[in-house]
């Protein structure tokens, strides 16, 4: 991969990592789940999101550091 596709790459998934992370964390303090909804599990979708985001934001700095691709 060229070197400036690597580095846009690498700042686009940090970005969207971060953004992504941050919102559904967000998202996660400020709902109000019930009983009824912790057990319904309901909660395990955001808290996957931003594992996801930041996974992602990881990917991104691997990228920036060369150690992919």
């Amino acid at each position: 991969m060229k070197p400036v596709w690597r580095v846009l790459l690498g700042i686009a998934l940090i970005l969207i990592g971060v953004l992504m992370a941050a919102f559904f964390g967000l998202l996660l303090l400020i709902a109000d789940c019930t009983q009824r909804c912790q057990a319904n599990h309901e909660q395990l979708i955001p808290l996957a999101l931003v594992v996801v985001g930041i996974a992602g934001a990881v990917v991104g700095v691997l990228l920036l550091a060369r150690r992919l691709g």
